[in-house]
């Protein structure tokens, strides 16, 4: 049994089976949603911006390459493991598809299948691997992996699963420049007091930035109601004891 969330080390209820907790099972759902909205941001990224040569130092002495690595890197084939790079010539992390399918790949072994063989004799075995409805491409399996969030949730490797998408998203983020919506709260940290409250567009938790914690939509709106009046009623006296002082400092004309 579990005390806290592997991935944001908040506390869990007592006796817990989770090694992620709920507001980060929310979190995972929407990485996952929001990987097949970026691809096509990304694809159209493929080809680097064309033009004529520049005079001076900023000219080609040869053709350019006709896609951008960075992106195909990402968006082509490769490996689930991070392979040696001695030479320096590689980026970081593993491909969209080949991350995906693989923790898809991964969970199929993991999770029991439940069978009869033709004698009526009930087989649990693991399953040989994923199968999808959907299709086999990167939004079939974010969707499969979606349904099996539960699952992940109440293993040991669920952070580690987290942990690589986000920095996947990451990477994927900084190429196209399309980030969730970010909105910052009124109210202070109810656990650090910092003004570090934020909401992002697809996670309906409001999170601290500062200390990571987690407030479902109806935890903040209670904690707001009852700590922004009196933090409201202060601003003003403060902005009115401000101006009375500008006005007792005033020179006559």
């Amino acid at each position: 049994m579990n005390d806290c969330c592997d991935v944001c080390h908040g506390p869990l209820p007592e006796s817990s089976d989770r090694y992620a907790c709920h507001s980060c099972a929310e979190r995972l759902r929407a990485m996952l949603a929001e990987l097949p909205r970026q691809l096509p941001l990304l694809r159209s990224l493929l080809r680097p911006d064309g033009g004529p040569a520049q005079r001076g130092g900023t000219g080609r002495a040869h053709s350019p390459m006709p896609v951008r690595l960075d992106v195909l890197d990402l968006l082509g084939p490769g490996h689930v493991v991070t392979l040696a790079d001695p030479d320096g010539d590689q980026t970081d992390g593993v491909p969209i598809d080949p991350l995906v399918y693989g923790w898809a790949r991964y969970i199929a072994q993991q999770h029991p299948a439940v069978s009869r063989d033709r004698h009526g004799t009930i087989q649990v075995r693991p399953c040989d691997g994923p199968r999808s409805r959907r299709g086999t491409d990167v939004a079939a399996w974010c969707s499969w992996l979606i349904a099996y969030v539960p699952y992940i949730c109440r293993q040991p490797w669920a952070a580690d699963m987290l942990d690589q998408l986000e920095q996947l998203l990451r990477q994927i983020r900084d190429k196209t420049g399309d980030r969730p919506g970010r909105t910052v709260r009124d109210a202070p940290c109810p656990r650090c007091e910092g003004f570090a409250l934020v909401s992002v567009g697809g996670d309906p938790y409001v999170r601290c930035e500062a200390c990571s914690l987690a407030l479902a939509p109806d935890e903040y709106a209670e904690y707001a109601a009852k700590v922004l009046p009196s933090l409201t009623a202060l601003a003003v006296r403060l902005a009115l004891n401000g101006q009375a002082e500008t006005a007792e400092h005033r020179i006559p004309a």
